[in-house]
């Protein structure tokens, strides 16, 4: 299994994939959300509103789990789980910004900022515990005629 920081799992999370966020709900079921990220140092960097349900489940139980995999047959995925850093200071902008040009053209990023920035955003950082990466191609035998 690769490391954190491996550069296998660096490699298959560069593209601009999305992620589906997992968090706890007050009455125990899972609450799932897909979301930009980016991953950096073995750190999965997400920017979301207070408003959102996912924000709030974090400051309740700080639990996030992540799954990101490769279309279109998710034969490529990460998992992982850990424990959140929730940040809603001034820094949270540069991380934010370098989350939305993975997923904008760069004439777009600017105006985006700007909406973001008149909202009440925080950054949550997973540093995970677990880290689990397969690549089903390299792990199943070729099927026929393959």
């Amino acid at each position: 299994m690769p490391k954190h920081n491996s550069p296998e799992l660096g490699t298959f999370l560069r593209p601009s994939l999305i992620a589906v966020a997992a968090t706890v709900g007050t009455d125990g079921m899972s609450q799932l959300t897909p979301v930009w990220y980016e991953y950096r140092d073995g750190a999965m960097r997400i920017s979301v509103t207070k408003e959102r349900l996912k924000y709030k489940n974090l400051v309740r139980d700080s639990r996030l789990s992540v799954c990101v995999y490769g279309p279109p047959l998710a034969k490529v995925f990460v998992t992982m789980t850990g424990r959140v850093e929730l940040v809603d200071d001034d820094s949270i902008w540069e991380p934010t910004r370098e989350i939305c040009q993975r997923y904008m053209s760069a004439d777009e990023v600017g105006s985006w900022m700007q909406m973001l920035k008149g909202e009440n955003r925080v950054l949550i950082t997973l540093r995970p515990d677990r880290v689990m990466f397969k690549d089903l191609d390299a792990i199943l035998p070729a099927g026929p005629g393959g």
